[in-house]
């Protein structure tokens, strides 16, 4: 792991995080498929485990305009005919869209009430802001969410400011037994956007120091690396 040398203050970062979610706002680097992949991740490790609770609630952190939280809901909490129609209706660009977007908007979450199923965001960027995205720092987050999460994903951990309070902020929302995925670029050089680069395994497992439940050398569909670790605890669970 490197870090930027040009540090910059508390209110530099998140003004220059800001003007980058802005210029990128509608990129979504994730597609529905790599969630439907984690969802049978997932379960398979939770059936093994004994963990009968409901996987949610999940959060996703740096989401700019907040697809990532609707794929994650409808490919985690979809029903079939939805999942696949979402999946048909997907298409590549410089991102990943939906042609049909009523298919992955309808039945958003409320952060006002978090339940089992509910699948919310998290970004710095005010022009996120709807009713299941909070608007604040991912290093940052309410104290009333501490161990609410049963999924906690994100691809921005680059995005970073310190690390290790990072790290710590989102193990902090996990519930135990719950799940952090990962994902990271392979071989980025660190930048003023993206203070963190050149990211590994070793830096996710030094970094969060739980099990390592699933890793692939960019195994996403932008060819990402991912790892998805567990917190101690929830086995047996019902």
């Amino acid at each position: 792991m490197k870090l930027f040398p040009g540090r910059q203050t508390r209110q530099e970062y998140l003004a220059t995080q800001v003007a980058r979610s802005r210029s990128k706002f509608r990129y979504c680097k994730v597609s529905l498929h790599d969630v439907l992949r984690y969802r049978m991740i997932l379960a398979r490790d939770r059936r093994q485990r004994g963990d009968r609770r409901p996987p949610g609630p999940v959060l996703c952190l740096g989401t700019r305009s907040g697809r990532e939280v609707d794929l994650f809901r409808v490919g985690l909490f979809g029903g079939a005919l939805r999942r696949r129609l979402a999946a048909l209706a997907e298409i590549k660009r410089n991102s990943y869209l939906t042609l049909v977007p009523p298919l992955e908007s309808v039945g958003r979450s409320d952060l006002m009430r978090l339940g089992p199923s509910s699948v919310v965001g998290v970004e710095v960027n005010p022009d996120a802001a709807r009713a299941d995205v909070l608007i604040g720092s991912f290093d940052e987050m309410p104290a009333s969410w501490a161990q609410q999460f049963g999924i906690v994903f994100s691809n921005s951990f680059d995005q970073s400011h310190d690390p290790r309070r990072t790290a710590a902020e989102w193990r902090r929302v996990t519930r135990p037994g719950g799940y952090l995925i990962v994902c990271f670029a392979h071989g980025v050089e660190p930048n003023a956007h993206d203070p963190v680069g050149q990211l590994t395994l070793g830096d996710v497992q030094a970094l969060f120091g739980d099990a390592l439940v699933f890793f692939r050398h960019r195994g996403s569909r932008k060819g990402y690396s991912e790892a998805i670790v567990r917190t101690p605890g929830g086995e047996g669970h019902a």
